[in-house]
């Protein structure tokens, strides 16, 4: 304790200098944290570490003329590694959210300051009742071990990380390899991940941006151990059963919310997330293990461990396997009679386009419903593809654009399949599809068809003007206009003769799908009322 920020500050520095750990300096708010400045700039200067914990008025009291209440959001610029604004505490904010928020800034001043700002209402402290509430099974259990609830590893060769991973796959039976945001051949990332499955007995999930969700049935056969309608499958409760424990991810954070929803409420005992990328992937924070190193080449060489060591691989599907397995005729017979036997669905063109898009094509997917589509409803019989997704911002800006720059940058024919307010949204780059032989696949609603899953579809008289945003245009005249080639197929089949059609030319073309966002709405519910009733019908006989 010192009544000196400014020196306090400088102390904390010194510490960071002789033993080159941080030191946290704790502060009140207002022009005491402004006392830090000189301190931090050296350490910013030497790379020293250090970890600035500054209280600060609640949000409400921000900008208002409150008392010793400042602005210090970012308040030391550039000199600092990472800033959080970490929100005032309330019962419906989740304690590991703390946890690890703290862990990536201990492990970000590794090399120079970090700044967590603290947020804070009176009464400053929660009474015991309020603390024993919020406290989840994952809190309680960091409470009892001697470890962050995060561990970092960083700079360490893939020999180190896969030393760990079989640490703590070793006594685990039901495991988890989650296939996220990748970047690589997509046959490559697949075998990879089968490969380690057979190994240790686990099976992995494949998001539509892994590369390798689509083809994967076609090169892996019947025996892989992929499982690509996880979204899908996970609203049946027989499936939900299936809680891993221990699940590792490989790349950024997959589309599937009820992944993320079912990994939250079951808690596995070991999270695992491993990327390249220096920042925290853990929105619903349960992450035990964070690996910081390029996700597919630590893929690649488990899985060459693993065919070195063949002789350990498994000759029989383990249970996990099997339960999961015995999933897949399933899931393939809803496709075939309930999404492809029918009227042309969203649903339904992401299906007919999966399995009919050429292996020569980079496939660009748009925001909001194209992308969850075809995460949900892709053939897994076609070819395997590489795939865009703007998933970091998942902004619905610039998705033409984008299309065309993959296919260039892979040597590939571009083709986008995306929602109309994308298109509208990038119209002008249409201007680059007719030389760069794009096939523009749009699916129009006439609106934002994403709102409709949410609750205020229920408030009709704001819903419609301000979430449906209706436009009333179609892209016919859009086609025209930059020579592209026009269709608006009206059925599967009218569907399945246009993308054959296009696809053996070299065109730029526009196929636009009309459909209507109240019925799209009622057949996400009926396909996965349907999956649910074949699942349950399956499992009733087996439990007899």
């Amino acid at each position: 304790m010192h009544f000196d920020e400014r020196g306090s500050a400088f102390l904390a520095l010194g510490y960071g200098k002789a033993t080159g750990k941080p030191a946290a300096w704790i502060t009140t708010s207002g022009t005491a944290v402004a006392n830090g400045l000189p301190a931090v700039i050296e350490a910013d200067l030497e790379s020293t570490p250090l970890i600035l914990l500054t209280a600060d008025r609640p949000p409400e009291l921000r900008d208002s003329d409150a008392n010793q209440a400042i602005d210090q959001n970012h308040i030391f610029g550039h000199s600092v590694r990472w800033f959080f604004d970490m929100p005032a505490p309330t019962d419906d904010i989740d304690p590991t959210f703390v946890l690890t928020t703290i862990d990536q800034a201990v492990f970000r001043s590794k090399t120079g300051p970090v700044h967590v700002n603290c947020m804070f209402r009176e009464p400053l402290a929660l009474s015991q009742e309020a603390y024993s509430a919020i406290r989840t099974t994952r809190f309680e259990q960091w409470e009892l071990e001697d470890a962050p609830f995060t561990t970092y590893s960083s700079n360490h060769s893939n020999a180190d990380h896969l030393s760990l991973l079989g640490t703590l796959t070793a006594t685990s039976s039901r495991i988890l390899l989650v296939l996220g945001r990748l970047s690589g051949d997509g046959l490559d990332i697949a075998a990879a991940a089968n490969t380690i499955c057979n190994q240790i007995g686990a099976v992995f999930s494949v998001d539509i941006s892994s590369q390798a969700r689509l083809g994967t049935a076609r090169h892996l056969g019947s025996s892989g151990h992929g499982i690509a309608h996880l979204d899908s499958l996970l609203a049946s409760e027989v499936v939900r059963d299936l809680c891993p424990d221990v699940v590792i991810q490989f790349g950024a954070s997959p589309l599937s919310k009820k992944l993320a929803r079912q990994l939250a409420e079951r808690q596995p005992s070991k999270y695992v997330v491993i990327d390249h990328r220096k920042r925290r992937i853990d929105s619903s924070h349960q992450t035990t293990h964070r690996i910081e190193s390029d996700p597919v080449s630590l893929l690649m060489d488990w899985a060459q461990d693993g065919r070195r060591n063949a002789s350990s691989e498994s000759k029989h599907f383990s249970p996990w396997q099997s339960a999961w397995a015995a999933l897949k005729p399933i899931t393939a017979s809803w496709l075939r009679e309930e999404v492809q036997n029918g009227p042309l669905t969203e649903q339904a063109s992401a299906t007919v386009l999966s399995r009919l898009i050429p292996s020569s094509c980079a496939l660009t997917l748009g925001s909001s419903n194209p992308v969850r589509h075809m995460d949900s409803f892709a053939d897994l019989h076609g070819e395997m593809v590489s795939v865009l997704t703007n998933r970091g911002a998942s902004g619905i800006d610039g998705t033409v654009a984008s299309a065309i720059g993959f296919a260039i940058g892979l040597k590939k024919r571009p083709v986008v399949f995306l929602g109309d307010l994308a298109l509208l949204h990038d119209l002008n780059s249409l201007a680059m599809c007719a030389s760069a032989g794009a096939v523009v696949v749009v699916l129009n609603n006439d609106g934002g068809g994403i709102f409709s899953y949410l609750p205020i579809r229920q408030a009709e008289h704001l819903f419609e003007p301000l979430f449906g945003t209706p436009h009333g245009f179609g892209f016919r005249s859009a086609a025209e206009m930059f020579h592209l080639n026009y269709s608006n197929p009206a059925t599967i089949s009218a569907l399945e003769s246009e993308l054959e059609r296009v696809f053996s030319n070299a065109e730029g073309a526009i196929v636009e799908i009309i459909t209507d966002r109240d019925e799209n709405l009622s057949e996400a519910k009926r396909l996965s009322s349907a999956l649910n009733q074949r699942i349950m019908a399956a499992v009733r006989p087996a439990n007899r």
